[in-house]
């Protein structure tokens, strides 16, 4: 096994894991760059590891209810009655799929919007490869994308790490033992590899965030922004 799926299976099922509100570089994704910099808050966007849909849900509700209409993928088979429980999100707009699988024949519609927080660094260097030209392809012309990448700094306190010969190095655990899970993470050691691992859209924005910043627990939790268009 190369994926981390079984990490989040554990979590989704039996540790209660999942969003209630939007991350706030997501919010400010909206506000400073869609609403006010590109006037763009219409049309399809896919959600690429949706999870339960909170963000997919802000990004509807945000843009009026019928500005952006969301669609969503994701590996985790239990979020499927997550969604079907959900008022808020047409079920038949999201679909689980296996991991590294191929997804655009899922989609009837081409896509203005692609958003994939948190969930593009899982794949290895080929499925990643192989991911972007799917989502480029999936996009009408002018379509804006938004992807975070975690930077190679994060995890590196943890003392059990091995990369491996497909870029995606396998993280067994943590110092403090806060998480314990196995996971494969693809790092980004640079804004040049960022830019060089999206080269199909034409970059706009790009820089990072770190959601949390206590360099004495864990070290730094640094993940790279990246916004282009098609």
């Amino acid at each position: 096994m190369d994926n981390s799926l079984l990490a989040y299976v554990t979590k989704y099922d039996t540790q209660g894991y999942g969003l209630e509100f939007p991350d706030g570089h997501v919010i400010r994704f909206y506000e400073r760059i869609l609403n006010f910099a590109l006037n763009k808050t219409s049309g399809n966007l896919l959600d690429f590891g949706c999870g339960n849909g909170v963000h997919s849900k802000y990004f509807a509700k945000r843009s009026g209810g019928g500005g952006i209409r969301p669609f969503g993928i994701d590996i985790v088979p239990s979020l499927e009655q997550i969604w079907r429980d959900d008022e808020l999100i047409c079920e038949k707009d999201f679909h689980i799929i296996e991991p590294n699988s191929s997804f655009s024949h899922l989609f009837d519609e081409k896509m203005d919007f692609i958003f994939a927080n948190q969930s593009l660094y899982y794949l290895n260097n080929q499925n990643f490869n192989s991911t972007i030209k799917e989502l480029y392809n999936l996009c009408n012309d002018g379509a804006i994308i938004f992807a975070t990448m975690m930077a190679s700094e994060c995890y590196d306190l943890y003392e059990k790490s091995k990369p491996l010969p497909n870029g995606l190095t396998h993280i067994q655990g943590t110092p403090t033992n806060r998480m314990s899970e196995n996971s494969y993470i693809r790092f980004t050691h640079s804004i040049e590899e960022l830019k060089s691992d999206f080269s199909l859209f034409e970059p706009l924005y790009w820089g990072d965030y770190t959601p949390i910043n206590l360099y004495n627990f864990e070290g730094s939790s640094r993940h790279f922004i990246f916004i282009g268009r098609k």
